[in-house]
């Protein structure tokens, strides 16, 4: 009889959380992380860098429609969007359910990519849309030298240590503003409350020296991240993010939705209390 296999991710050192594996898929390591997709009982398919879960098949639909749905249906033009990370291609995915014209995905790590299209293709199957572009590179250096300008923006990276560490910085923020265009958005995954409250004051606080007031955070409930509550930072020009909601858009999709839905799109942005005591 096979040996059971089971995986754990360390929250801390007295905290976890663990899947019973019912087959290891790949490991690689590539030029930034080690990279394991494997297939569980209970999630699915499950995709962890570094050790750490990106994402399980039963899952994801959360993240990235709220990475990306709250956002969309808040914007008066939709010609260009930019991701930077989101290799799997979730992010993707759920952009082309929309009438963007161009969508720009910078991902430092082909590895990553390449996997997703061979094992993810519940996620990967965003770039088969041939107004998504894939730029393997560095997304600080893209947003820094670009001359393009994007109606959206998404931030959607791993853990702000590594290559990912200057996607949480200033001067990173402060070169997305000017990239957008003036009624322009820009959203970034940003950690969780509970164990990583340092993580998601740093994403915040650095994205309000480029956009002042103009930043709210608005959360998520993913069972297999940490803590199951997970917070986004969104930045905004030149509009009233909570004065426009595209009804027309939001009917034609909402089909597609499993999670997101028009009352969440308000709710969300209502935090605990402890939350708002961290941000004051």
């Amino acid at each position: 009889m096979d040996p059971e296999i089971w995986f754990t991710e360390k929250y801390g050192n007295n905290v976890g959380l663990t899947f019973k594996v019912k087959e290891i898929l790949n490991t690689q390591i590539s030029k930034y992380q080690r990279l394991d997709i494997i297939d569980t009982y209970e999630f699915g398919k499950v995709m962890l860098l570094d050790g750490l879960v990106m994402l399980t098949q039963k899952d994801e639909f959360v993240y990235h429609e709220m990475i990306s749905a709250p956002a969309v249906m808040s914007l008066k033009n939709r010609n260009k969007a930019l991701i930077i990370g989101g290799g799997d291609g979730g992010t993707a995915r759920e952009l082309t359910k929309y009438d963007f014209d161009k969508i720009i995905e910078v991902e430092i790590d082909e590895v990553v990519v390449e996997n997703s299209k061979k094992f993810l293709d519940f996620t990967a199957c965003g770039y088969n849309d041939k107004r998504v572009e894939i730029i393997i590179g560095d997304g600080v250096e893209f947003v820094k030298n670009t001359n393009e300008k994007f109606d959206l923006v998404i931030i959607d990276s791993t853990d702000p240590f590594g290559a990912a560490e200057g996607l949480f910085s200033g001067e990173f923020y402060s070169n997305v503003y000017n990239i957008l265009n003036n009624d322009g958005i820009v959203v970034a995954q940003a950690e969780n409350p509970y164990y990583n409250p340092d993580w998601f004051l740093k994403s915040r606080r650095n994205m309000q020296k480029a956009f002042g007031l103009n930043t709210l955070n608005y959360c998520a409930f993913i069972p297999t991240y940490p803590s199951g509550m997970w917070l986004f930072s969104i930045g905004y020009k030149n509009i009233d993010l909570h004065d426009y909601f595209n009804e027309e858009l939001y009917k034609k999709n909402a089909n597609s939705y499993k999670y997101y839905n028009s009352q969440i799109h308000k709710a969300c942005f209502a935090l605990p209390q402890f939350v708002l005591k961290l941000i004051k």
